[in-house]
């Protein structure tokens, strides 16, 4: 059965001198990989050069329903990004992302609202001017929601701490290896709030952001199974 489709790129895989195995994350099916053909000619149906990853293509392909890699069609770029391959922080934060995702969402089934969040999401992020210092935060906060690992923000009151490994707020003073400072646990309560357009009115400077990136990382580890340290963290962190 044929399926028109469209996915971003999450990361590609050699599979031998003449193909590769590409993961991607679709609007109809959530986590799919794909065999592709290394073919780097104009007249390819699924060129190579397509598979960058956080491309969004705009597919069809022949489901199988018992195979665990399936076969392109035929592939085209969904839209141009602009800005993100050129700007170096923008193309930092996307290379983290993209990790993030590749571990988060490997055995994600069939989720249109998740797919369409990543879409516009990347979309706003590629056309943003200015006011996007705080995008990767606030995203991955959000992403949290539809892989249903969210902090539990509910509870919160003024003076508690952030328990990263229980998801929950707990009192000043407690006894705990993983709580976040009474600082950061109110970044993390006002970022939990924030949309891309009102986040730029949280103050944060660089070593809050460096904090609560590597605070949302190990959140992560601690909540998605056999979750890896990020080789992109430390890159990013040096230029935000």
């Amino acid at each position: 059965m044929f399926i028109d489709d469209k996915g971003i790129v999450l990361r590609c895989v050699k599979y031998d001198d003449k193909s590769f195995i590409a993961h991607l994350f679709t609007a109809s099916r959530g986590h799919i990989s794909f065999m592709i053909n290394g073919s780097h000619g104009k007249r390819s149906g699924t060129s190579a050069r397509l598979f960058q990853p956080f491309a969004f293509l705009s597919f069809q392909w022949d489901m199988k329903p018992n195979a665990s890699i399936q076969r392109m069609k035929e592939a085209r770029l969904l839209f141009v990004q602009q800005d993100v391959p050129l700007h170096p922080i923008k193309r930092s934060v996307a290379m983290l992302l993209t990790e993030f995702m590749t571990y988060t969402l490997r055995d994600e089934a069939s989720n249109p609202d998740l797919y369409l969040y990543i879409e516009h999401s990347m979309r706003w992020f590629d056309m943003a001017e200015t006011g996007y210092a705080n995008f990767h935060l606030v995203f991955l906060l959000k992403l949290a929601r539809f892989l249903g690992i969210a902090p539990n923000m509910e509870t919160y009151s003024e003076g508690e701490l952030f328990d990263l490994t229980s998801g929950h707020f707990i009192p000043y003073g407690s006894a705990c290896e993983s709580i976040m400072s009474e600082h950061d646990t109110q970044l993390l309560f006002t970022l939990n709030g924030a949309t891309y357009e009102t986040m730029d009115s949280i103050a944060m400077n660089r070593q809050d952001r460096a904090r609560m990136i590597q605070y949302l990382a190990t959140y992560y580890s601690i909540h998605i199974p056999k979750f890896p340290t990020l080789q992109s963290l430390e890159i990013l962190q040096q230029l935000i």
